[in-house]
């Protein structure tokens, strides 16, 4: 399988790195704007090969993304404390515009994995880009912010984190929505396992652990700058469900309406998105869920394509 990375920052380098060591890769392309970065970033993994399996790995231009199977988009304009969201979000639009058409142009029978944020909108904003059918260009989601769930609840409980399948929902932001309805321990719903195992949890648990599961990134961030390994290891999770045709569920952002993209789960297999999972999810995690679709609908409609 054929990987194509556009950036070189790094999430993209760590993403290079962390698909070099899977078997299911054996090649991959990073393109990035500082074309010595991308060499060097190539340079750094195909030093360690030898103790590893081999791999072909290009830095460079769109030219060497031809015929990738999967195209991961990690680039963007970062947000800034204080500035509009809007902001960086049309440039990231406009950054969009001039990468995607070299993308089809070069794979016309890829996926697009786009990773950047806000991943709901600029994923959607790709795919009306590029013209692809849908199932072909999925947003990373929320399938890193069920991965921190999972990580947090293990830590409370004193479980392991893989016996955890927490489940977030809705948008990779502020409005995300932790689905407890759908969230079990070992295939044992969460309050039922809570009850069962006799445990006490504060009254607003779930309220407290929703909020640090959306803060838990920027508690890094202030620790060690960008949240890279564990974004690399979604990814990884992403691509193997595509390249192994796995059909496994995973929460990624796809379309939910033809007016924009929100995450929820989906099996993924080697065409990209198979068919939405339907889920039984309370009232109240429902009526969120609206919201958080309306707001995501509310932003991308203020951003010239």
């Amino acid at each position: 399988m054929k990987i194509s990375i556009i950036g070189a920052g790094q999430v993209g380098a760590t993403t290079a790195f962390s698909l070099a060591k899977a078997t299911f890769v054996n090649e991959i392309t990073i393109v990035d704007l500082d074309e010595r970065r991308a060499q060097g970033v190539a340079l750094d993994i195909l030093h360690g090969l030898s103790l590893s399996h081999p791999v072909k790995i290009n830095a460079g231009g769109y030219e060497l993304t031809t015929d990738s199977d999967i195209i991961i988009i990690t680039v963007g304009v970062p947000e800034v404390i204080g500035e509009s969201r809007l902001v960086p979000l049309q440039k990231n639009a406009n950054i969009l515009k001039s990468i995607i058409p070299q993308i089809t142009e070069n794979s016309q029978n890829g996926l697009i994995l786009m990773v950047s944020n806000p991943v709901d909108i600029l994923t959607y904003f790709a795919q009306q880009i590029s013209g692809w059918d849908p199932t072909r260009v999925i947003g990373l989601g929320t399938t890193l912010d069920s991965a921190r769930l999972n990580y947090l609840l293990g830590r409370d409980l004193d479980i392991a984190q893989t016996d955890i399948n927490g489940l977030v929902i809705g948008e990779h932001g502020d409005s995300q929505v932790v689905a407890w309805s759908q969230t079990t321990i070992k295939g044992i719903p969460f309050d039922e396992y809570v009850k069962q195992n006799g445990l006490t949890l504060d009254d607003d648990y779930k309220t407290a652990l929703a909020q640090e599961v959306k803060d838990t990134a920027f508690d890094v961030w202030e620790m060690k700058g960008p949240n890279c390994y564990c974004v690399a290891l979604a990814i990884e999770r992403v691509v193997q469900a595509i390249a192994r045709n796995e059909n496994t569920i995973l929460p990624v952002s796809q379309p939910f309406t033809e007016e924009t993209y929100i995450s929820y789960p989906a099996v993924i297999n080697r065409n990209g998105v198979a068919r939405q999972v339907k889920l039984n999810c309370t009232a109240d995690e429902q009526k969120k869920f609206d919201d958080s679709y309306a707001n995501i609908k509310h932003v991308a409609s203020q951003i010239e394509l």
